[in-house]
């Protein structure tokens, strides 16, 4: 029997499964077009929703004719949008689709698959440069394309008891913060409290060994034995 009889054959007995804002559908047809997606996906009418496909660490919108083979690489990954506008970027100077004016910074992590130890910075015209905070919302509503790069995350400084200390920016625990300030030869211990003086002024805030902090630098904090003598 020819092959191709044979593969047609196999695929008329299966289903494609293919996932839409991070359900799982499936169709009997390998090959579908957007509307199609859409519509098995819940999102009607088709005509108001965008498609966008995510793929090779990038995201592709789709015309409602646009036929997309569904057994060529695996489970597809759509996100769908009610909306009637595209909006684009790019990341490391390739081209990026989306449904919305804002994405979330988590979201296009993920889709980028870059590690805890890059963050993307956002370039402006006027070189008012920006790194974007984890989990934080990426406005692509600008005049004209956003730009981001995808940059080592950077070192900041902060103090520990008047003493500067060196830590990446983000999120760290209160037990980073000190075991970060006692490796750069600040005089506390693990077992000191350590408080953070608030940006804007005020009472000092506690921070427990798990609470977590995200530092961008310049931040204050100071370490104190709180144990009395017995």
């Amino acid at each position: 029997m020819d092959t191709a009889l044979i593969k047609d054959s196999a695929d008329a007995r299966k289903t494609f499964p293919f996932i839409v804002n991070t359900l799982k559908f499936a169709s009997s047809d390998r090959e579908i077009d957007t509307r199609e997606i859409l519509n098995i996906s819940d999102h009607r009418p088709a005509d108001e929703h965008q498609l966008i496909r995510i793929a090779d660490r990038r995201t592709f919108a789709l015309d409602l004719e646009r036929k997309t083979d569904l057994g060529e690489k695996g489970v597809e990954n759509f996100r769908a949008f009610r909306s009637d506008r595209t909006f684009r970027f790019t990341v490391d100077a390739r081209g990026f689709d989306w449904g919305l004016a804002n994405i979330d910074e988590t979201e296009l992590r993920g889709i980028c698959e870059i590690g805890a130890d890059q963050v993307f910075k956002l370039e402006r015209d006027d070189g008012s440069d920006e790194i974007v905070d984890d989990g934080s919302e990426i406005n692509l509503d600008h005049k004209g394309t956003e730009r981001l790069r995808i940059i080592h995350r950077p070192k900041v400084l902060v103090t520990v008891n008047t003493k500067p200390v060196e830590l990446s920016r983000g999120h760290h625990t209160g037990m980073d913060i000190k075991l970060s300030a006692i490796a750069q030869g600040v005089n506390i211990r693990v077992d000191f409290v350590l408080d953070v003086e608030p940006a804007g002024g005020g009472d000092p805030k506690i921070i427990g060994d798990s609470d977590v902090v995200f530092i961008r630098g310049g931040e204050r904090f100071a370490a104190v034995d709180h144990h009395e003598d017995s």
